[in-house]
């Protein structure tokens, strides 16, 4: 199955699609999140987090501050059938 992915990051003010090629949406979950990591390093850190910024992330953002924003299945392509 094919899913399309958007993640959206507020510090960056950036939306970030991707289309991933896994069985669930879990899975398709876990490549987003590879992918975006690997498009999207984050920046060392320079301070220690507040206790708001620790909470924030322990309700689904990662520490690089992007969270999956919308999911969806996309249809299969389905060949012509020749007569």
């Amino acid at each position: 199955m094919t899913w399309q992915l958007q993640f959206y990051s507020e510090r960056r003010r950036a939306l970030a699609r991707y289309e991933v090629q896994a069985p669930t949406p879990a899975a398709a979950h876990a490549l987003g999140r590879k992918a975006v990591r690997a498009a999207h390093p984050s920046p060392a850190a320079g301070r220690r987090e507040t206790l708001f910024e620790r909470a924030r992330r322990s309700g689904g953002e990662d520490d690089d501050g992007w969270v999956l924003y919308r999911i969806e299945r996309l249809p299969d392509a389905v060949e012509p059938t020749s007569k």
